[in-house]
């Protein structure tokens, strides 16, 4: 069976662990972590220790991403940030985590161009994980060129590959992740958008092809036995200078604008408005458990 996991929703109204006890009842089988809290201590909340007071599994730790850019171009600061990942995955293994996310840039500016010296930088951080029994999962954001330059010159059993869903509908909808990296695929991120901005929707409120998606991670061994969402939960974005009406035609592809799930006014669109913390845990589950079902299927 495809096990289901999830990042936290977002909800400062609820402590981490509530949070985690609301995952784990809506059926979700682990979590997946992110690297601020552990960074801060067990104090912070979102832990490694907090799941196992909890009772629910983890899979992995999305690594911190700021000036990750600074790794292809010149300069101390680059070398900076390739140390400050080998350091989170010391501290990873410390916890025990097995397998940390790593994009290949970060941000929506235009990155430096791809060469020897980040090449040189990413091959170091990946040399930290080998040495820490750790797998670094790289992945496919903002530029596909970057993370398959990496992906095609490094070659390590510590060097996998998390597939985006929703990065990929936004930013490179023909590229073929799965099929190139399919069998190095070691992390997921299910979400979904309208086929231009990265809006992190749940799994079958926007766009994205669902049923080809599953059919392309049934093909992996990895997307066989586990998936997981990154999703906002309640979406509020500001559009400057945009009507309701540009608002309505750019969201025009949604499943999300379909079913009535988007408040839209000038300037500014929410969606999932109004939807309690249990409501939306409850969605995302059906969402992923209709992902998954597809996937069994496909995998027969």
């Amino acid at each position: 069976m495809t096990r289901i996991g999830t990042y936290l929703i977002k909800d400062p109204s609820l402590t981490p662990e509530t949070r985690l006890r609301m995952i784990k009842a809506a059926g979700f089988d682990y979590v997946c972590l992110v690297m601020k809290p552990m960074l801060a201590g067990e104090d912070a909340g979102l832990t490694p220790e907090l799941c196992a007071r909890v009772g629910i599994a983890f899979d992995n730790v999305h690594l911190t991403g700021n000036g990750t850019h600074d790794m292809w171009a010149e300069g101390e600061a680059g070398d900076r940030i390739a140390e400050r990942y080998c350091r989170e995955i010391a501290l990873c293994a410390d916890y025990g985590v097995k397998t940390g996310i790593m994009h290949a840039t970060w941000g929506i500016n235009p990155p430096p161009p791809v060469g020897e010296i980040g090449l040189r930088r990413f091959a170091r951080v990946v040399e930290c994980a080998e040495k820490h029994n750790f797998t670094l999962a790289l992945e496919n954001s903002v530029s596909d060129t970057h993370l398959c330059y990496v992906l095609d010159r490094l070659k390590s059993p510590s060097l996998g590959y998390c597939f985006d869903s929703g990065h990929r509908n936004a930013f490179a909808p023909g590229a073929d992740f799965l099929g190139l990296y399919g069998s190095r695929l070691t992390a997921t991120h299910l979400q979904d958008n309208d086929g231009q901005n990265d809006l992190h929707l749940m799994p079958l409120d926007g766009c994205i092809d669902w049923r080809g998606t599953a059919r392309q991670l049934a093909a992996t061994p990895h997307g066989r036995r586990f998936i997981c969402a990154e999703v906002a939960g309640v979406v509020s974005r500001d559009c400057p200078g945009r009507s309701a009406s540009d608002i309505r035609a750019m969201l025009s592809r949604t499943a999300a604008l379909e079913q009535g799930l988007v408040r839209i006014e000038d300037g500014h669109f929410t969606v999932y408005e109004g939807f309690s913390h249990e409501a939306l845990l409850e969605r995302l589950y059906a969402a992923m458990r209709k992902i998954a079902d597809d996937i069994e299927r496909e995998s027969v």
